[in-house]
């Protein structure tokens, strides 16, 4: 059985070969979050590539707070662009956890 993280900057720095050396096979990496080219994961480009250096596979998500069809099509390029050109092993995804999505209005 594989053994994943889902990491952020709320991570901080993360030491890689220790991630590996504890048995995790894979990590989820936070590409960014909302609708603006400014917000990048801190933390994005560092955790990809020291990742796979490690030989941790991965995926990557964008974390949603859209609340409607135009602000989600914006999310999703804005997505798009932190992983271009990137090789996943895993899947890239929107997370949709937002309380505030849940409202029924």
């Amino acid at each position: 059985m594989s053994k994943g993280i889902d990491v952020s900057k709320h991570q901080g720095i993360i030491d890689w070969s220790k991630v590996k050396a504890a048995g995790i096979d894979f990590a989820m990496l936070r590409a960014g979050y909302g609708k603006y080219e400014n917000q990048v994961d801190e933390q994005f480009e560092r955790n990809y590539v020291n990742a796979k250096v490690a030989g941790i596979k991965g995926g990557a998500y964008h974390y949603s707070y859209a609340k409607t069809v135009e602000d989600a099509k914006a999310e999703a390029q804005v997505f798009l662009k932190l992983v271009h050109g990137k090789q996943f092993e895993y899947p890239v995804a929107l997370d949709i956890e937002e309380n505030s999505q849940f409202e029924k209005g």
